[in-house]
């Protein structure tokens, strides 16, 4: 509680003056550092709002986890000290197991909000975090296994990891586990240091921000196919979302809508601008045939569902319906 009146002096002292007597100002923060190519993206969308919504709503990015550490954000947007977060959903998936949900779908966020699934995803966060959910930024983007050399493959010629210990986090564990890795828990801050002392092999992340992981120089294989979907939502305090004027709202939403759908093709550009750097750094690229590849995608897909159906099951059935093919 001190840390969150803390905050909320902050953000009091950050409040801007001058702003349109009739203007909501609205107070961001995100899961990682600006820095990042998806928090640089994630700036589009509030840009888009202060646009749109000039005299009407405006947004205020205040900054990353050097403001609100990662771990704490669910609690401060879920207590209003802040209106609106960024950042993935697995980071409170012990308040919202079904975060879990937006990894394994099949489908992409546009298809996702016509079929409804959007809507459904924003009751769920509603009862658990307080918390409206106001976009769904992955682009199609997944994740890929990096490895600090070629693995073993078994017979079936899926990645045999027996024997290597990999830096971890409890949305890796249990695919981890599957292909036989120990699991190596640590905080992102924590890799690097794990890389130079030689405490892990290897590591999984996403195919836009990989580079910002900083360990590329350990690399020298990633493994294809990607799996999964980026998780990363756009959230926004529900309390405070109902008491915006109508106007508001409607631009909140109808600029989460095209961020969506940009995202679309910002991240296969920046995904494609990634490979190629760390290709240039000697990372050699390991492709799955086609049994082994489907194999290995639904190896990490269904340990995901098993899971949700383990932890939430009210909703893991309704969830899979909405974000399967």
């Amino acid at each position: 509680m001190k840390f969150l009146r803390f905050c909320i002096g902050a953000v009091l002292a950050l409040a801007p003056f001058g702003a349109a007597a009739d203007e909501v100002v609205l107070k961001s923060v995100s899961t990682w550092p600006s820095s990042y190519a998806v928090v640089k993206e994630y700036l589009r969308f509030v840009e888009r709002v202060n646009e749109t919504g000039k005299g009407v709503v405006r947004i205020d990015h205040i900054g990353g986890p050097e403001v609100v550490p990662a771990d704490q954000q669910d609690t401060a947007i879920r207590n209003g000290v802040f209106d609106i977060q960024f950042g993935a959903a697995s980071y409170y998936s012990g308040v919202v197991p079904e975060a879990d949900a937006l990894k394994a779908s099949e489908i992409s966020p546009i298809e996702a909000r016509k079929a409804g699934a959007i809507e459904l995803l924003s009751g769920i966060w509603r009862k658990k975090l307080n918390a409206e959910v106001l976009g769904w930024m992955s682009g199609g983007i997944g994740f890929y296994l990096y490895l600090t050399e070629a693995p073993k493959l078994t017979p079936e010629g899926v990645p045999d990891l027996r024997g290597l210990k990999l830096r971890s986090s409890s949305a890796y564990k249990d695919w981890f586990e599957a292909m036989g890795a120990t699991n190596v828990m640590m905080a992102p801050p924590e890799t690097f240091s794990a890389f130079e002392r030689g405490m892990v092999n290897g590591l999984a992340a996403t195919g836009i921000n990989f580079r910002d992981v900083g360990v590329t120089k350990f690399i020298k294989a990633r493994v294809s196919p990607a799996v999964w979907q980026i998780d990363t939502l756009i959230v926004m305090n529900a309390a405070k979302f109902d008491a915006l004027p109508e106007q508001a709202r409607k631009v909140l939403v109808a600029a989460a809508v095209e961020q969506e759908a940009r995202t679309m093709d910002a991240y296969r550009v920046q995904a494609d601008e990634e490979a190629a750097e760390i290709a240039k750094s000697g990372v050699q690229f390991i492709e799955l045939g086609p049994d082994a590849g489907a194999k290995y995608k639904a190896l990490a897909h269904e340990l995901v569902w098993e899971r949700l159906a383990r932890n939430a099951p009210d909703n893991a059935e309704a969830l899979r319906r909405a974000l399967s093919k």
